[in-house]
């Protein structure tokens, strides 16, 4: 069948014209109506990256992905040679393209946080217990960072507070190994203006782990991996002013013993996501009553988190099955999953662009397996995926 055209409706009848005419108004509203619809997240693209991808971080101040390579495992009597070196590899934020490495030499990156105002780099050696600053500039490392204390030196998280330049760094501690308990578990405050520890909050909880930070109400949230509570910290005072769950009871009452692994925040709406690994999900947290809106599924092993500032809405890593959940920031269902690489790690956002980058960790060949075993191919291991809003 011919399809009318705006030339062949002159052939037809006034009363027919009329109703042409009122159909192509109809038909271009509706045009107009999907044209603004938004558009659905989705995959743009994935490259491979040196071997151990851990933590990545977004510089504003060079539009550039920083990701933390903790290199190959080198045992007692093997040789270095060919080796893959520790390290942070910059990609380009549009093309995902290497465009520099900065060598960390005794420093084994785990976690990166970037403060965009000073443009430093603090990168967290977890085993050894060090905080390495750098330069975002020149690469140089301006500083490292360790404590003296009593306190467990088992660092995890950091994150930053760059208007008033300070810099806090979770360390899990109150572990039981044994049957003897570890170092209490403990908050680091590093001072960004000369990059030395200037406090230590110990035990805002038994086991810290994620953290989140109101820069508004100079608030800290503490996840504790072994109660299922966050506490809130006043950071002017530095004392926890209250602690409430982090997860629901399961239907017999109890609720599962190291669930909440990390923490986001949405400033605006004053909602805390506490993202639960064990149950696979987020728990939505009210921070007016300390009480718990809403807990949404998103995968297996769901891991950690970040907001999208322009959308609003939450990208969830789901270590176990391999995928990133969208939940949407008004409705808080789950919109989109999307598969990036065998486990997602971290989750880093473009706040000017929406732009979202994933890093996925390879299986690698195992605990234990000597020099004879060969690595297996793994094409979405070690990658970093970037995800178009």
């Amino acid at each position: 069948m011919a399809l009318l055209t705006l030339n062949s409706a002159a052939a037809l009848r006034p009363s027919a014209q009329r109703g042409f005419f009122k159909l192509t108004l109809l038909s271009a509203a509706l045009m107009a109506s999907v044209g603004v619809v938004q558009a659905a997240p989705e995959v743009a693209n994935s490259v491979k990256v040196d071997e151990n991808v851990y933590e990545i971080a977004f510089n504003s101040g060079d539009q550039a992905v920083y990701v933390a390579i903790t290199g190959e495992r080198v045992k007692e009597g093997e040789s270095k040679e060919g080796k893959v070196k520790a390290g942070i590899v910059v990609l380009d934020g549009d093309t995902l393209k290497q465009v520099n490495k900065i060598a960390t030499g005794q420093v084994t990156p785990f976690g990166l946080a970037i403060n965009n105002q000073s443009q430093k780099l603090y990168a967290i050696d977890t085993p050894k217990g060090q905080v390495a600053v750098y330069d975002m500039e020149s690469g140089k490392e301006l500083a490292l960072i360790e404590s003296t204390g009593d306190e467990s030196k088992h660092l995890r998280q950091a994150v930053i507070d760059e208007k008033n330049n300070k810099i806090y760094v979770s360390a899990v501690g109150g572990m039981e190994r044994d049957g003897k308990v570890g170092p209490k578990s403990a908050v680091w405050v590093i001072d960004g203006a000369n990059d030395k520890l200037e406090s230590v909050i110990i035990a805002p909880v038994t086991t810290a782990a994620g953290l989140a930070l109101d820069l508004e109400q100079q608030r800290l949230y503490v996840s504790d991996l072994s109660k299922n509570e966050i506490a809130e910290v006043d950071l002017n005072t530095q004392k926890v002013l209250r602690t409430f769950v982090s997860a629901e009871p399961s239907k017999d009452g109890s609720a599962d013993a190291s669930n909440t692994i990390n923490l986001e925040l949405d400033a605006k709406n004053q909602i805390l996501y506490a993202i639960n690994q064990k149950s696979g999900g987020v728990a939505l947290i009210d921070l007016k009553d300390g009480n718990i809106l809403k807990t949404v599924k998103t995968g297996s092993g769901a891991l950690s988190a970040a907001l999208n500032p322009k959308s609003g809405d939450l990208y969830v890593a789901n270590r176990g099955d391999g995928t990133v959940s969208v939940i949407d920031g008004k409705t808080h269902f789950v919109t989109a999953h999307l598969s990036t690489g065998i486990h997602p790690q971290t989750v880093t956002v473009d706040p000017k662009t929406g732009k979202v980058y994933v890093s996925n960790k390879a299986k690698g060949k195992g605990r234990g397996a000597g020099p004879e075993v060969p690595t297996p191919v793994e094409a979405t291991g070690n990658t970093v995926t970037l995800i178009t809003p």
